[in-house]
This record gives structure tokens, C-alpha cells and sequence, in this order.
């Protein structure tokens, strides 16, 4: 007659219940972090293309350097032109615009209002024709309060104004000639870049703080 040996038997029920404890810890680790991926925010994929757009550029003073001086009910719709190309719907609501020229950079935000020239007084700064809410950003060929961009629509991104510094005693060789520029309503100062010249622009994913897309226009 033959005697089971329980000896035996007890590493092995113990070995597999170790082995059933680790993988119930690692599926509800994994299960955790699944949930805590699945919550982050994700950068929206979008392809934009940027034309440079001068609508119209008038300083009835060239010699004055950064000051400009416009005709009477002056305006001019110039900045740049975004489309998006192809890839995920973006709200103008949810980006920033980053500016960059010469290793200095500037930020306009969806809460920026363009400069009142009632303020400014007779400045580089000048109203746009009656076609915005008081921001930066406007989808082409919709109400302001539109502010979805899916794949094939355009957006503007406005520039407050502009001068002409050709002619001004106060600039030198290499920095005499027209500006685009950006200076938000109630701010101490702006941001301007040279005809000519190269301005590098990022679209900024407010939820994420990662570009969106990037790239530079050169006005003429």
C-alpha cells in the first residue's frame, strides 16, 4: 500500500498561488495605467499652411522711425493667412500664436485684444475694417463667434499695424525699411518684424503646451 507524501504537495499549491497573486497585481496595474493614459490630453495633428498677407500698407511719414501715420479712415486687414490642410478640427478658442524673429519671441493669446487706436493715439497702431470681435484670430468667411477650423477652412491671424521707417535718421542701413506689428490693447510694448526678413510662427496647443505646427513667412 502506497502513502501520499503531503510534503509534497505544499511548495506547489504555494508556488501557484503566488503566481495567481502577480498577475492579479500586474493586471490591475495595467488596467490603472490604461485608465491614466486614456485621460491625458492629446496634441491635436493638424497641417497648416501660412501666406503672408499685406492688404494694404500706407505711413504718410517715412522719417519719423517707429511711428506711423495713416490717411483718415485708414485700415488695412494685414497678417498672416493660415489653412488647415488636412488632420484634426482646432478651435481658435484652444491656441496660442508664438512669434519669433531674431532669437526674441512673442505670444498672442485667444484673450488678446488688437490695440485701440483711441488710446494709442496717433501710434503705429490702426483699426481693422469692422470684421473682428477685437481679437487676433478670424475665420475667413464666417462670424466671429465661429471659431471651429476643420480640414479646408482659413483663419487670420491680424497684425495691429504697420510704418514705414525708409527715410528715418534714427535707424541704421540694415534696419531701415517697413514693419508689421503686434502689440496687444493695454500692453507696454510690441512686437515687430522687417519686410524682408524672416518671422517664425508656432501655433501653440493650449490644453497640451505643444506646437501644433510650425514654420515662417517673409511679408514683402
Amino acid at each position: 500500500m502506497k502513502r501520499m507524501n503531503a510534503h509534497a504537495v505544499s511548495p506547489v499549491v504555494g508556488v501557484m498561488l503566488m503566481l495567481v497573486v502577480t498577475i492579479i497585481i500586474a493586471a490591475v496595474v495595467s488596467a490603472f495605467g490604461g485608465a491614466m493614459g486614456g485621460s491625458q490630453q492629446k496634441t491635436p495633428q493638424v497641417t497648416l499652411t501660412a501666406t503672408p498677407v499685406i492688404q494694404a500698407f500706407r505711413d504718410t511719414i517715412t522719417t519719423n522711425g517707429a511711428t506711423a501715420n495713416y490717411p483718415d479712415d485708414f485700415t488695412a486687414a494685414n497678417g498672416i493667412e493660415f489653412e488647415n490642410q488636412g488632420g484634426d478640427t482646432i478651435s481658435l478658442n484652444d491656441i496660442n500664436v508664438v512669434l519669433e524673429r531674431d532669437g526674441s519671441k512673442y505670444t498672442i493669446t485667444p484673450g488678446d485684444m488688437l490695440n485701440d487706436p483711441s488710446v494709442a493715439g496717433s501710434g503705429e497702431w490702426l483699426i481693422l475694417p469692422d470684421i473682428t470681435d477685437g481679437g487676433y484670430f478670424l475665420k475667413i468667411g464666417a462670424t466671429p463667434s465661429d471659431k471651429t477650423i476643420s480640414p479646408g477652412d482659413k483663419f487670420m491671424f491680424y497684425a495691429d499695424g504697420h510704418y514705414d521707417a525708409t527715410d528715418s535718421t534714427s535707424f541704421t542701413g540694415s534696419t531701415k525699411g517697413k514693419y508689421l506689428v503686434w502689440r496687444p490693447d493695454g500692453t507696454a510694448s510690441g512686437f515687430g518684424v522687417q519686410f524682408g526678413t524672416k518671422l517664425g510662427w508656432t501655433v501653440i496647443d493650449r490644453s497640451t503646451s505643444k506646437p501644433i505646427s510650425s514654420g515662417y513667412v517673409v511679408f514683402r
